[in-house]
């Protein structure tokens, strides 16, 4: 009996007490925001209306960010290369238009290779974001507008790849990552579908705020908890000294 009420006590102890953080993921631009402080955002650049530029090996680079496009193709005796396009939609590319003016694109997936974004981070960070989407179509011709439901892989370093199918519309998806655990010097984006290729933009690098505990006073419901956890434990002390009285 004794082991019981030490049991329930320090189970409603536990629940009262706030859990850490660990890692979390969002698909909420603004809840994510809420939770950084020293926030670096970056929009993909200028680039003239119906014009596009391609970066080659080195990427975009920022002053504490990399974007690079990478192709794997097994078929290449190279076997990998770079491109990384900026592309800002003219009147008549509605297949570049997001709603956000310039966009970075990778190159098209097909049956033989491999096609991710890579986003490098100059210095380890605690929290990073990202708008995205999925451009081309499954046959070419065929209703290539933005944002055609596809499958997308993210795979930050030092996290177990995330499977995600976007929804259709030209209206960028949002994923972002805090962690109180470990830091981030990297993180690839996938694009699994054939004839189809990762759209970024705004790209987020941030520091996660870990919120110190309330200084006002704790709400009633957590107040009962306590008591509780230390009324139980109390009584479960008091009968197990009347045992040896």
């Amino acid at each position: 009996m004794q082991r019981i009420l030490i049991s329930f006590g320090a189970l409603a102890l536990i629940t009262a007490t706030p859990a850490a953080a660990g890692t979390l993921t969002y698909s909420d631009r603004t809840q994510w925001t809420t939770l950084v402080t020293g926030l670096s955002n970056f929009d993909s650049g200028t680039q003239a209306i119906g014009t596009n530029t391609n970066f080659g090996v080195g990427g975009l680079v920022f002053t504490s960010l990399q974007v690079q496009g990478v192709n794997i193709v097994s078929l290449s005796p190279l076997n990998t290369q770079y491109s990384l396009t900026r592309v800002n939609a003219g009147a008549g590319e509605s297949y570049y238009n997001w709603n956000s003016g310039a966009v970075l694109r990778t190159v098209d997936k097909t049956a033989t290779n491999t096609v991710f974004a890579r986003l490098n981070f100059a210095t380890p960070i605690s929290a990073f974001g990202f708008n995205y989407g999925v451009g081309g179509c499954q046959t070419y011709f065929v209703g290539c507008t933005p944002g055609a439901a596809a499958s997308v892989t993210i795979s930050p370093g030092g996290m177990t790849p995330i499977n995600i199918n976007t929804s259709q519309g030209n209206t960028m998806a949002f994923w972002g990552v805090v962690s109180d655990t470990q830091t981030f010097t990297f993180a690839d984006i996938y694009i699994n579908d054939t004839n189809r290729y990762i759209v970024l933009d705004d790209i987020a690098m941030a520091s996660y705020s870990v919120e110190p505990p309330p200084a006002e006073t704790a709400e009633p419901g957590t107040l009962l908890q306590i008591a509780m956890g230390a009324g139980l434990l109390a009584l479960a002390r008091r009968r197990f000294q009347t045992q040896f009285i």
